[in-house]
């Protein structure tokens, strides 16, 4: 029989992404902030990923913004917008799509917990 270990809230907890952007280091979170901003621009989680996908300008700027802001208060979606230049769309796409990754994962195995615990 397997040994099972128990899951923390901790352990759900998406880890942070560390991008440099203009010379600058920032810390991507997407955290419960980051979320919020999101479901405020677009409704839901799930319109901005579709929006993402579609790899609309806008949406990459959003997103970029909205796990910053949470790091960095003081920055405007503006400014974000300044720091990402043709050079660094490759390094911010990467960044989005390992926070999706780890958010994805993570809500997976929320939910084999989840089922384990029912069963």
């Amino acid at each position: 029989m397997a040994s099972s270990k128990k899951v923390t809230g901790k352990d759900l907890q998406v880890k942070p992404t560390k991008i440099v952007l203009q010379g600058r280091e920032f810390e991507l979170n997407f955290d419960l902030n980051a979320m919020s901003e999101l479901e405020d621009k677009y409704d839901t989680i799930q319109n901005a990923i579709v929006e993402l996908k579609k790899k609309k300008l806008s949406a990459v700027r959003t997103f970029v913004y909205a796990c910053l802001k949470s790091s960095d208060e003081s920055l405007t979606e503006h400014e974000v917008g300044k720091l990402i230049d043709i050079n660094s769309f490759p390094i911010v796409e990467k960044a989005i799509t390992n926070l999706m990754n780890d958010a994805m994962d993570e809500s997976e195995s929320e939910d084999i917990e989840e089922q384990k615990e029912k069963n």
